[in-house]
């Protein structure tokens, strides 16, 4: 009977977790509306600056929770030096586990999903530009390139060689390749290609594209305890009144 009243206990706590956190992800997907995010970036950091294979050391930070956070501190700074006053949410996620031939079975390092709202409403508060819902165009590049912070960036070389103002970058729009090179200035980020991946959030009518994305970005939290290990809240933005974190 105590065996029984005990796995009773268990299940109904089980499920009362289920519950809650269901809630809290849809108020947290709410609180994120707000700023109504636009871009989906996932950061990796698996290399060097260069694009180098890392040393054992430097690669072991890449299993320690506080060291991300540090670099999420630091992709703060220069999103909001190159580019404004922009909301962002970072969630960190973890690499599936891997099994080595001698250690056994490793915990996979981390990976970040970084959720941006509206770089170009920002860029045009900051900067004091004309609108640019559509995103920049030429003239306002050159209007940018004035400022000595954003000349430096506009002509920061990527891992083969291209610059901004180079007008060889043409897989992307210069919105994204603001965001791209801004982020890119974190070490351990860098210049590598697949350290950094940016997509642009679709919105409709009912707003399907970005709960998707942004459930998914919390799809490792399955207790309680997970809340304070997948959400980096010190460096997120869950609005209050309009405000955001400094």
């Amino acid at each position: 009977m105590l065996h029984l009243l005990s796995d009773t206990e268990n299940l109904n706590h089980a499920v009362a977790e289920s519950v809650y956190l269901t809630r809290f992800k849809k108020f947290l997907e709410y609180r994120a509306s707000k700023f109504e995010p636009k871009y989906f970036v996932t950061c990796y950091y698996g290399r060097s600056y260069e694009g180098d294979y890392l040393t054992p050391d430097a690669y072991r930070k890449r299993w320690d929770r506080n060291e991300i956070r540090k670099t999420h501190k630091f992709i703060r700074r220069l999103i909001r030096k190159y580019l404004g006053d922009v909301p962002m949410v970072f969630v960190i996620e973890r690499h599936q586990a891997k099994v080595h031939p001698v250690w056994g079975e490793m915990k996979g390092a981390f990976h970040t999903h970084l959720y941006l709202g509206d770089v170009n409403k920002s860029l045009a508060e900051h900067y004091s530009m004309g609108v640019v819902d559509e995103g920049l165009h030429e003239l306002q590049l050159e209007e940018l390139s004035l400022y000595p912070h954003m000349h430096d960036l506009l002509n920061q070389k990527d891992y083969f060689g291209c610059s901004i103002n180079s007008g060889r970058r043409q897989d992307a729009n210069l919105t994204e390749l603001l965001i791209e090179y801004s982020i890119r200035q974190a070490k351990w980020i860098g210049k590598f290609p697949d350290s950094l991946d940016i997509q642009k959030i679709r919105s409709n009518a009912f707003g399907l594209d970005f709960k998707r994305t942004f459930h998914y970005g919390l799809k490792q939290i399955d207790k309680e305890d997970d809340l304070n290990e997948v959400i980096d809240w010190k460096n997120s933005d869950f609005q209050k009144n309009g405000t955001t974190n400094p």
